[in-house]
């Protein structure tokens, strides 16, 4: 008797031992299966049989690119609630793509949002401001999320810092505290961009107007010297100008003593 209970131990406790192990594989399995992609029981039905037996064969970019075009009929119907759902499978499926990420949030922030503020059916102009904020932060919280899945390059940290710059700012409806809380975390933005050896010049100098607009003076004139000292004018020639004209322009407003000036004034010049 007891030896026939240790032999039923030693294949039950390896068995359990192993079960961690087997479950993994098949979650792995299952991942492979959809090419990566967390593929639900709802998207499985919003993307129909089709595309589903096409990530089941691993053709997730493919897919991905089916779902997005999808997406570009319903914003034709204006039904933006369905475009937004292919913009969503979209990213789920290719998490890795910048161009989803960004042109996703565009439609979200910018197409979407004016859509809503100008549709027939709002009863009155406050539903449709309050309407369009609603996507403008959809926007927002698209990319937060791109950012996630893709740190490592400016784009999506560029295109952020301008939904602050040009969409929530806006949204403050000229409240000073809260415009200058945003062109703060839009200028945060873009200065991130600018780390990226592939960031566009014009980002900091971006960055410096929204210093202004916060109210941060002193510290979009440093900017702006720290641009004026990393210009290259063989490559950039046609920024010196600009640059050299906003510091003129922040030494006067700051009255930067003559002797620090980088630019001192002419005799006679107001």
């Amino acid at each position: 008797m007891r030896n026939r209970l240790l032999a039923v131990l030693l294949l039950i406790v390896p068995a359990l031992g192993m079960r961690p192990w087997q479950n993994q594989i098949l979650a792995e399995r299952q991942q492979l299966k959809y090419g990566g992609a967390p593929v639900t029981r709802e998207m499985r039905d919003q993307i129909g049989q089709g595309l589903a037996i096409a990530l089941l064969a691993g053709f997730r970019g493919i897919a991905a690119d089916f779902i997005w075009l999808r997406g570009q009929g319903f914003w034709e119907q204006r039904q933006w609630f369905k475009q937004s759902e292919c913009i969503e499978n979209t990213v789920k499926l290719q998490p890795q793509s910048v161009f989803f990420w960004d042109v996703g949030a565009w439609h979200m922030a910018w197409n979407i949002a004016y859509a809503e503020r100008t549709a027939p059916d709002n009863a009155t102009r406050a539903e449709g401001i309050r309407r369009e904020r609603l996507w403008h932060n959809r926007g927002r919280e698209f990319l937060e999320r791109g950012l996630q899945n893709i740190p490592n390059r400016f784009d999506l940290y560029y295109k952020l810092g301008w939904i602050y710059y040009q969409r929530l700012a806006y949204d403050c409806g000229g409240e000073s505290d809260c415009q200058q809380a945003h062109y703060r975390k839009a200028a945060e933005y873009f200065i991130t961009a600018t780390t990226y050896r592939d960031a566009p010049d014009y980002l900091g100098r971006d960055a410096a107007r929204c210093l202004e607009k916060a109210g941060d003076l002193p510290a979009a004139y440093q900017l702006w010297c720290k641009l004026w000292q990393e210009n290259d004018p063989q490559r950039n020639a046609y920024a010196r100008p600009i640059i050299q004209r906003e510091i003129r322009r922040f030494e006067n407003l700051l009255d930067i003593p003559a002797d620090v000036r980088i630019f001192p004034q002419k005799p006679g010049a107001p």
